[in-house]
């Protein structure tokens, strides 16, 4: 019989089989993704600040249109630049800079 508070228990699973299960998924890290389409200016100026470097050093950067660039924000709080205005996804006659 369910008591008040008991959640939803797969079939053929028993009691303590949900719960460690329950607890094996609050553990795994929640995987948030933000897109954002903006001029590359803006993401110039955001990766700096992301990379904890001087804001007017994105001054230093080029970056075609259309890219994308990944940031990614670690559960310890340390954050890398894994790609920087990649155009792997577009052919080459679609690449342009102004």
């Amino acid at each position: 019989e369910k008591e008040l508070g008991d959640g939803f228990v797969p079939d053929g699973a028993t009691i303590p089989e949900a719960k460690d299960a329950a607890a094996a998924e609050a553990k795994e890290p929640e995987h948030v993704y933000e897109i954002y389409v903006c001029h590359m200016n803006i993401i110039r100026y955001f990766v700096m600040r992301a990379l904890q470097l001087p804001p007017e050093a994105w001054l230093r950067l080029r970056g075609d249109n259309t890219n994308i660039t990944e940031i990614v924000v670690h559960p310890d709080g340390r954050v890398s630049l894994y790609r920087f205005g990649d155009i792997g996804h577009l052919p080459l006659d679609m690449v342009t800079f102004h």
